[in-house]
């Protein structure tokens, strides 16, 4: 049973990096607009935890505080369904600044999925 999950979850691994790893984020894609100390959230689908694979944030401090960070299970029952991982930042200052989530394993260096984010920062 074990042989089989590990296989399924293989398969779909490799479906979603040849098709394409679904993504979103709270106020748009690509291109977020905040208000200073009003947290966001950007909502990833997260892969199987079994495949080790997780979303990263890289980002400047100096613009952004990651408040928290967190996997939500998936609501489908079915075998393989995706869960969510969401970050929740906050904004320090105005301006413009970006955000690049990253898809990797953590024992790798190479992500095998990069999102960027346009964040515009604007004041109260």
């Amino acid at each position: 049973m074990i042989q089989h999950l590990k296989l399924l979850a293989g398969l779909l691994f490799l479906a979603l990096t040849v098709f394409g790893w679904p993504h979103s984020s709270y106020a748009g894609e690509h291109e977020i607009t905040a208000i200073l100390k009003q947290p966001f959230r950007i909502e990833l689908t997260a892969a199987i935890g079994s495949t080790g694979y997780s979303w990263s944030a890289q980002f400047d401090k100096a613009w952004l505080k990651l408040e928290k960070s967190w996997y939500e299970k998936p609501e489908s029952k079915l075998l393989g369904a995706s869960g969510k991982q969401v970050f929740m930042f906050v904004p320090l200052k105005p301006g413009n600044t970006k955000i690049e989530m990253r898809l990797k394993r953590p024992w790798e260096s190479s992500a095998v999925k990069t999102n960027v984010y346009q964040i515009s920062i604007l004041p109260r």
